[in-house]
């Protein structure tokens, strides 16, 4: 018989992230939902958009900073 208590093999919907708050207990660092979603792959439009957004910027300032080059 199953035991649906133990986090390591229980199905309901809240024991993932128990497990993964174990996981990081023993790693010695804090868990949190949003790093278990981002982990999971649970945000990955976010995560997605993140780094476009960080991309964008990065070209911007690249762009700005070219701009007093190409006058001269």
């Amino acid at each position: 018989m199953t035991n649906f208590t133990d986090s390591k093999n229980a199905t309901h919907h809240w024991y993932p992230f128990l497990k993964y708050q174990e996981e990081c207990e023993a790693a010695g660092k804090e868990a949190s939902v949003n790093d278990w979603m981002r982990a999971s792959g649970q945000l990955q439009n976010r995560i997605d958009f993140e780094e476009a957004k960080k991309a964008a910027e990065a070209d911007a300032l690249k762009a700005k900073a070219e701009a007093p080059k190409k006058e001269a």
